[in-house]
């Protein structure tokens, strides 16, 4: 996604030639995203050229990554549109570039829609409760690195960092959501946790791929939810559109119907998605974290996104309450 850490031509090559898929023809940064480097990658075989996504993981640790390699196989294996790691001859997926974590993946076909149509609502609705579903029951299990134990963290952090209103703010709604939690009993599973629109790909109205699963964790996959209605449904205004938000959510209870809790929770699950990726975004922004540029390239490019959207997108629903239902 942002380009963190620059390749020279002789470290593309080198990393490539592990895999034999082809000579490099070229390849560059993807300046799009937030958290990881991306590049793409064509390379040539028997005068076809493909294009690869390499992605080379800026904050995620090691030990963490073979949770997602399983993940999109598992999906990918089970027909959904997820790109697989590609392995080496030496059926290593996993590789280390600058002391970092990266993969290689096929760049799947199609494009982000800038604006969601009511069609790619129903696609995306469909297509997460079929990811969900895929997952119920798997071993697999992957601690939300992002969770409450994360925000509490970074709310101390930010407090002396940001205006006293908005330090207000966060603490009292921190306050709140953690006793939410401590008595809400709602499905839980792996989820997504990234499902902007810009991590899902079309042709048209017809998914062709959806990307980026490593904010994916066990957690509640209302909160999955949460995260994809407040990106794919949010008006200008921060009003939730109502066509394309019931549209969405009806797709996703004709895969898996929605519990009573669920119905009970919902309000206040799309308040605390708001505010979770409010947190993150402010922390691009005032760097609290100590090693949050270590390792990284001198002239970084970075996509920040503005972190009042998300705060204001929370005091939003607050206010229009009444639209927030879930479908029977």
């Amino acid at each position: 996604m942002s380009v963190y850490t620059h390749l020279s031509q002789a470290e593309v090559e080198h990393f490539i030639s592990k895999y034999s898929l082809g000579e490099l023809v070229h390849y560059e940064g993807i300046a799009a995203g937030v958290e990881n480097t991306n590049y793409f990658v064509d390379l040539k075989s028997n005068e076809n050229i493909t294009r690869y996504v390499l992605t080379i993981f800026e904050y995620l640790p090691h030990n963490v990554m073979p949770f997602f390699v399983s993940l999109t196989d598992l999906l990918a294996d089970k027909n959904l549109p997820i790109p697989k790691s590609l392995r080496d001859a030496s059926d290593q997926a996993l590789h280390d570039l600058h002391g970092k974590p990266s993969l290689l993946q096929v760049c799947l076909a199609g494009k982000h829609s800038p604006i969601p149509t009511n069609e790619q609502c129903h696609a995306i609705g469909e297509m997460l409760g079929k990811i969900h579903q895929a997952v119920a029951g798997s071993s697999l299990k992957q601690e939300n690195q992002r969770g409450m134990a994360w925000i509490v963290t970074q709310v101390e952090r930010l407090t002396p960092l940001v205006s006293s209103n908005d330090a207000e703010l966060l603490n009292k709604q921190l306050k709140r959501f953690q006793q939410f939690f401590d008595t809400v009993n709602i499905p839980q599973g792996i989820i997504h946790g990234d499902l902007f629109h810009d991590n899902a790909l079309f042709t048209g109205d017809c998914i062709t791929g959806i990307i980026d699963f490593y904010n994916a964790c066990y957690d509640y996959w209302l909160y999955d939810i949460a995260v994809t209605v407040n990106d794919w449904c949010r008006q200008d205004s921060l009003v939730l559109d109502e066509v394309r938000t019931s549209t969405l959510l009806k797709a996703y209870h004709d895969v898996r119907p929605f519990t009573d809790e669920e119905r009970l929770a919902w309000p206040v699950i799309l308040q605390f998605a708001a505010f979770r990726f409010w947190v993150s975004r402010l922390i691009t922004f005032a760097h609290p974290e100590e090693d949050s540029s270590h390792g990284m390239a001198d002239n970084p490019v970075v996509n920040s996104k503005n972190p009042d959207e998300m705060r204001d997108l929370m005091l939003s629903h607050y206010d229009n309450a009444h639209l927030l239902v879930l479908p029977n």
